[in-house]
């Protein structure tokens, strides 16, 4: 029979030898060790090759993400080709959006330092949306200048890191949008030569004392907000007016976008062409971008009637009260197109807003 000693010492033993034993590692405390960079004091091409050198000795994700940088120096270096497959490459593997939209909008650049606009810009498209400031504002810039858009500002630093692929483009940087500016006592968020206008024609007349606006949509569908697109279909509707209908210019004098940004039409001086005849005589024209009515003949994208957004009639209360201040017109003469003719302009809902318009000035 063992002693109270030995029996505490046999009980002991275990005890102290699962203490002495090493507890097994956590697996949800260990860290995958991050990806290396080069060091920071080496030029583009060492780094380059630092990377290429890399390559073999790392995981597939890990070579995609290296694959971005190496296309990124490639760039830097003006290796246009190069950065290009770099790219490529690392679309091939396992990317997050933001990562594949780099890559994209690499592709991209990389066609701009070839001189390849047109093949460009699809890829920087594609980047525009998953990209962060201030790659995200460098596309945009790019994208105006192939566009032959505006922006409404771009700072000295992205001008000048971007004219590196503009020069190499052979292309112009974008305009630049000026702020509001006041023609008398309208304020005009978009002057004639920032959209882009053609030239006045010849065959139109004087415009004789104004006393009485007519309010217009443009009836096509258009649910962009930037400058850049409302530029654009502006410039459609100069196009429509004078190539397929023969007018001097735009017919109407103030056009709003959906942003509800006062946009410059034809002169003050000249009669406008938006009303039919003799409807235009002392008439001042404001059209809204939009299509405010149902088309369906037109097909399916017109079928269903937009809504003037609030910005736009925001704006249109303002200007008509600008204009009629400066011209003394009473709020009896604000019509819509359809009480001067045979229309469905401005559509139901805007033509109800210009009736409210009346009763409450």
């Amino acid at each position: 029979m063992l002693s109270r000693s030995a029996v505490a010492l046999a009980l002991l033993v275990p005890i102290l030898g699962a203490c002495a034993t090493t507890p097994p590692e956590s697996k949800s405390m260990g860290l995958e060790p991050p990806v290396m960079s080069p060091p920071g004091d080496m030029s583009a091409s060492e780094r380059l090759a630092w990377w290429q050198h890399q390559l073999p000795r790392l995981s597939s994700e890990d070579r995609s993400e290296a694959r971005l940088a190496m296309g990124e120096l490639s760039l830097e270096i003006g290796n246009a080709s190069e950065a290009r497959i770099a790219f490529y490459e690392a679309k091939g593997g396992r990317l997050a959006a933001r990562e594949m939209a780099q890559a994209e909008r690499g592709i991209g650049l990389s066609y701009f330092l070839d001189g390849q606009v047109a093949l460009g810009v699809p890829h920087l498209e594609r980047s525009r949306e998953d990209l962060q400031e201030p790659a995200q504002e460098e596309v945009e810039y790019l994208l105006a200048a192939a566009g032959g858009d505006f922006v409404e500002a771009s700072s000295p630093v992205i001008e000048e890191r971007m004219s590196v692929y503009l020069d190499a483009a052979h292309i112009k940087g974008p305009a630049v949008a000026a702020p509001s500016i006041s023609t008398g006592a309208v304020n005009l968020d978009l002057t004639r030569s920032q959209w882009g206008a053609a030239p006045m024609r010849s065959n139109w007349d004087r415009m004789t004392t104004p006393y009485r606006i007519a309010v217009h949509h443009t009836a096509e569908p258009m649910t962009g907000t930037s400058v850049n697109a409302s530029a654009a279909e502006v410039r459609n509707v100069q196009s429509t007016h004078m190539k397929d209908r023969g007018f001097a210019d735009i017919g109407y004098h103030y056009m709003i976008d959906r942003a509800g940004r006062v946009i410059e039409g034809r002169a003050m001086t000249a009669q406008g062409a938006h009303a039919s005849g003799s409807n235009n005589v002392g008439n001042i024209g404001i059209c809204l971008l939009g299509n405010f009515s149902s088309q369906p003949d037109r097909g399916s994208s017109y079928a269903t009637a937009q809504r003037p957004t609030s910005e736009q009639l925001v704006c249109l209360d303002k200007l008509l009260g600008q204009l009629r201040e400066v011209h003394g017109i009473p709020a009896n003469k604000v019509q819509g197109h359809r009480e001067l003719k045979d229309t469905e302009c401005p559509g139901d809902e805007l033509a109800r807003w210009i009736s409210r318009y009346r009763m409450a000035n």
